[in-house]
């Protein structure tokens, strides 16, 4: 195990693909495991593009049913069930999804042969779920329809052995020091050890949160609180701030200010309009980097590895 975690920006524009541009999905890749984070037009082709297997797509969170964000998903579908895919595919997305899979399906007339559990989550409420390694926690953001945002909480890391305290104690080598670093307490001689005596402190778990197509909202800043990388809505720049609210989308000054309230890492602008291009690209990475500096400018197929904290 490497303990690698990337995440690649498969597509990262708004509403409409462009030469520049694809629509929105990304994958976060763990241990070779994908988790894609909504399937846009197009994303069987990027992933493709950025080397990575549509086969190892084990979970898809779909933040909401915009077109723009799920009308790659019949496609991804029916292209794993024509390569003979056998594995469980997870999908969890707002009400309405598993009507769409199935309308979908039953149009096209395709049958799936592998297992596919479609998982709607209310958006009334916080939802926690497991993926893998991660915690997932979903909140309804504020956007037209409902839409969700995810939190990716990944499990800590336990710390290194300290293999001189183990001397000191008179621990033996074999099985008591292995049950020690599973978080097991021992004993030793008539004397109790315990699994702090000789390790050291876990290594937090790294955070990514995932805030397509939304106002500033409360719901967003709690998602994205301490977070590694975030990857906020930032439509438009200053120069078309009032088509923000009612398009329900954020500046990217208003990620900024959600990534700073939240004391985020780093902010990835996403869901970029194709009225910013050119020079308006650089003001929309200028505006929120005055009040965010670690913010990035992305473009598709760009790949962030996030490491985990200092001391590991």
């Amino acid at each position: 195990m490497t303990d690698q975690l990337y995440v690649v920006l498969l597509g990262t524009g708004a509403a409409a693909p462009s030469l520049s541009r694809g629509l929105p999905a990304l994958a976060i890749v763990r241990e070779g495991k994908i988790i894609l984070c909504d399937c846009a037009e197009g994303t069987q082709l990027k992933l493709l593009q950025a080397g990575l297997s549509p086969a190892k797509v084990q979970t898809i969170c779909i933040s909401h049913l915009h077109g723009d964000h799920i009308f790659g998903l019949p496609g991804f579908l029916t292209s794993q069930q024509l390569f003979g895919r056998t594995a469980s595919l997870t999908i969890y997305g707002p009400p309405g999804l598993a009507d769409f899979v199935d309308m979908v399906a039953t149009i096209s007339k395709y049958e799936l042969g592998y297992p596919l559990d479609v998982v709607e989550l209310e958006p009334d409420v916080t939802s926690e779920f497991k993926v893998q390694e991660f915690q997932v926690t979903s909140k309804n953001l504020r956007h037209s329809s409902p839409c969700l945002g995810y939190r990716f909480h990944e499990s800590n890391k336990p710390g290194k052995f300290d293999e001189v305290k183990a001397d000191a104690l008179g621990i033996p080598f074999g099985p008591q020091r292995g049950q020690l670093q599973s978080g097991v307490v021992i004993t030793v001689a008539g004397k109790t050890i315990y699994p702090c005596d000789v390790m050291a402190p876990p290594i937090a778990g790294r955070i990514i949160t995932y805030c397509t197509d939304t106002r500033p909202c409360t719901a967003a800043l709690e998602l994205a609180r301490q977070s590694d990388l975030l990857i906020h809505d930032s439509t438009f720049s200053d120069a078309y701030a009032d088509r923000a609210a009612p398009t329900f989308h954020s500046t990217s000054r208003e990620a900024a200010e959600i990534a700073a309230g939240a004391q985020a890492k780093k902010l990835i602008l996403w869901h970029l309009s194709i009225r910013v291009h050119g020079e308006e690209e650089l003001n929309l990475l200028t505006q929120a980097q005055q009040l965010f500096p670690n913010t990035v400018l992305p473009h598709d197929l760009d790949e962030i590895y996030l490491r985990r904290g200092a001391g590991e």
